[in-house]
């Protein structure tokens, strides 16, 4: 044994002496966000977030919000059962299952340059060309307080640049996947700036829609297509050192076909489409999905003193989307939804500082108003002998084997909401002003209607007429203490409320059936810290939130109650958890970052309404809900209990300045469920990517960088959703490409 120790204490030694010399040179970049109002280090500010670079989301391949959630274990994202091209975003457990819906608000905001995105279709971020995305955990009540009881996203895009550059990109891969895109910066003066970005894509579907039956003069495309194309251009404008403009117009629009659902769960059938019965291969009508999303921003900012400025954010979003869905196969069941909004919002910000810079403050006003059109048509082949509820009938053969057309039912909607806000933060002089105390305040007040009509030439025959109205005021809070042991080590507790404006349920059987505004009250303790000479961040939170009338929504029981959805207040709902955020520079040009979620929730009093639709079982069976508390088969759905994610990141130095750049990711969560009623989980599930790209590569004054990508390298196949028990939908299967960027 003595000989063993003489010889491993000297590898020993080399070991921690060479680990030591190589965490001595590694340092972290600092991390730069606006979560607050103000430019200020991520380290400095009390409050749960992660934000992510420009660099990483390229590293990590990041062109969506789905993508963005596979990275982020606080962040849940998955496509809306009727279409690809809508999201619905989860935030700590809490988010929006009826994301379709223009009655009901999602309680996770989402932001582009300071302005409020109400709906999800067509949310795409490969179009605006981002600086950096910022991931707000908990309730915004204060300064994000448009709705974002459970958080926000916030997307801040790269300002146009003082110099001409140009970025052209392009790549192939599995599926019949490419892409292409050109982003340049074009400054016309000192004062003038302007920068232009173009992108287009396009994915074959994944679950071919074949079978032996010919589908005639009507579509079939395969489902989970998407072809998209967007651009968008800013304009900067410094007429004085101390005033800006910034203005910039994007657009985009997606032709996409909607998931497949299976009936069978076992086995995975992800190539071609097939029957219920007997599993044979059967093509159905599946036209194409639209979505046309668009939206100006102005923003201007004048600083009046060196310690005050006034800024001004206008915006104008547009959107609209036909969306269609085949569940002929699963819930006997098809629906087309024809829906559009244009939302105008303003606010205005005064940011200022006082008492020798000790108080830094913002005082605010905000304005927001979304119109909203919807006409929703409905098929079933539940009761005719039909196995495609799209399908047209033949005349030559009866009715009986085509779709049973349920009518069309419309919606009109109108919202009005505005708000004033203040939120300060002082830095007494004691404990050698080490201690930070945060107070905010926001009065909001929400109105809004809605009339629910028939279309005159195809009157539903299941949804009726009805409008409703509401409005409600709420006060929201934000207190935060902070204090900071030395500089790099520093702690916080905050407790902040949130509200999400009540509504109505657009699919219940009584129109008049509206819910209250959901509150939210949360409790939390933070830690941000820098370590082995900031080589090593490691941040922390542990959380409460507890929601008072929280809004629930329970789909209705295929084939009969399909059609239906109801939205209702639970008495209570409740998460408590912790999330960890940790990212070592290991040593030089080499980062493990490592990102931790747990989860704990809880759903009390959830009692049926007395004029619910809602009854379990067959209708010959069926039991009466009404009146009854289902609060033990009913769950919080996409709120899985662990979630954690990790990546690696190494640099190799390459001669001429150019490198070989490896990133390797994985990500894993618990099981968890898709939908609040009748205990529908769904599998745990990890997926491992990854990205090898030669950057740098000087080429005739131009800079050159190829990459190899992969996503699901070990092709996972587990169920994501789990439709009413009667439909499951799969992950995407592995996929890898080749992208090409040019820089000059």
């Amino acid at each position: 044994m003595l000989n063993t120790g003489r010889k491993t204490l000297p590898l020993a030694v080399a070991f921690v002496a060479a680990s030591q010399a190589m965490l001595a040179s590694a340092q972290l970049e600092e991390v730069i966000v606006t979560a607050q109002k103000r430019v200020e280090s991520l380290q400095d500010t009390p409050l749960s977030i992660t934000a992510y670079s420009a660099d990483m989301l390229e590293n990590q391949r990041i062109q969506n919000l789905t993508d963005l959630s596979v990275q982020a274990p606080s962040l849940q994202a998955y496509d809306f059962p009727t279409s690809t091209s809508n999201i619905s975003l989860f935030l700590r457990g809490f988010g929006n299952t009826d994301s379709q819906t223009l009655t009901i608000d999602n309680p996770v905001g989402l932001y582009i340059d300071g302005v409020y995105i109400a709906r999800t279709s067509g949310a795409t971020l490969n179009v605006l060309d981002l600086e950096r995305v910022e991931i707000l955990r908990g309730p915004q009540g204060t300064l994000f307080g448009r709705n974002s009881s459970a958080g926000a996203i916030s997307l801040i895009t790269k300002r146009p640049g003082d110099e001409f550059q140009a970025t052209v990109t392009a790549g192939a891969g599995e599926f019949g996947h490419w892409n292409a895109g050109i982003t340049f910066d074009a400054p016309i003066s000192e004062q003038l700036k302007v920068k232009a970005t173009y992108n287009t894509e396009s994915t074959d579907g994944w679950v071919e829609n074949k079978g032996p039956n010919p589908v005639v003069d009507q579509p079939a495309e395969d489902f989970y297509q998407n072809e998209q194309e967007g651009w968008r251009i800013a304009v900067a404008f410094d007429p004085t050192d101390n005033f800006s403009v910034d203005y910039s117009y994007d657009w985009s629009e997606v032709d996409s076909t909607a998931p497949y659902y299976q009936q069978d769960p076992s086995s995975r059938q992800e190539e071609t489409t097939h029957l219920f019965l007997g599993g044979a291969p059967y093509r159905y009508v599946l036209p194409e999905s639209n979505t046309e999303q668009s939206g100006h921003n102005l923003t201007l900012s004048w600083a009046i003193n060196d310690s005050l400025t006034l800024k001004s954010i206008t915006g104008y979003r547009s959107m609209e989307e036909y969306a269609v869905q085949n569940w002929s196969d699963t819930l006997f069941f098809a629906t087309g939804v024809d829906w559009e909004t244009d939302a105008f919002s303003q606010e205005l910000q005064l940011l200022g500082a006082a008492f020798e810079d000790r108080l830094q403050y913002i005082v605010g006003y905000y304005y927001f108003d979304e119109e909203g059109e919807k006409a929703e048509e409905q098929w079933t082949n539940a009761n005719t002998l039909a196995l495609d509820a799209l399908a047209e009938p033949l005349a030559s053969l009866s009715v009986l084997l085509g779709g049973n057309n349920l009518g069309i039912h419309t919606l009109d909607t109108d919202l009005e909401s505005q708000a004033f806000f203040a939120q300060g933060t002082f830095t007494p002089d004691i404990l050698d002003s080490r201690l930070d105390i945060t107070l905010g305040l926001r009065y909001t007040e929400d109105e809004r209607d809605a009339t629910r009509g028939v279309d005159p030439s195809n009157p539903s025959i299941q949804f009726f007429p009805g409008q409703n109205s509401l409005d409600y005021d709420r006060t929201d809070y934000t207190f935060v203490l902070d204090y900071a042991f030395t500089d790099d080590l520093s702690a916080y507790f905050r407790t902040a409320t949130g509200y999400r404006a009540g509504g109505s349920g657009e699919r219940t059987l009584d129109f008049g059936l509206t819910f209250d505004e959901e509150e939210a009250l949360s409790y939390e303790v933070g830690l941000k810290s820098e370590w082995l000479d900031n080589s090593l961040r490691i941040n922390a939170a542990l959380f409460y939130t507890d929601y008072d009338d929280f809004i629930l929504t329970i789909s209705g029981q295929p084939p009969l109650f399909a059609s239906y959805v109801e939205n209702v207040n639970a008495g209570e709902a409740s998460v408590d958890g912790v999330e960890l955020d940790i990212i070592w520079s290991m040593f030089e040009n080499a980062n493990l970052t490592i990102n931790y979620t747990y989860l704990d929730t809880e759903l009390n009093d959830v009692i049926v309404p007395d004029d619910s639709f809602l009854l379990a079982g067959p209708p010959a069976s069926a039991v009466d809900l009404r009146g009854v508390d289902i609060s033990n088969q009913t769950f919080i759905p996409f709120a899985p209990e662990n979630a954690v994610s990790a990546a690696f990141d190494y640099s190799l130095p390459m001669a001429g300045g150019s490198s070989l750049d490896f990133h390797l990711n994985y990500s894993w969560r618990d099981e968890l469920f898709s939908q609040s009623g009748q205990g529908l989980p769904v599998d745990s599930l990890g997926l491992l990517g990854g990205r090898i790209a030669w950057s740098g590569i000087e080429l005739g004054g131009t800079s050159w960088t190829v990459a190899a990508w992969g996503r699901n390298l070990t092709d996972e196949e587990e169920v994501v959703y789990n439709l009413s028990g009667f439909g499951f939908q799969y992950n995407m299967p592995r996929m890898y490409g080749v992208d090409v960027k040019l820089e000059f």
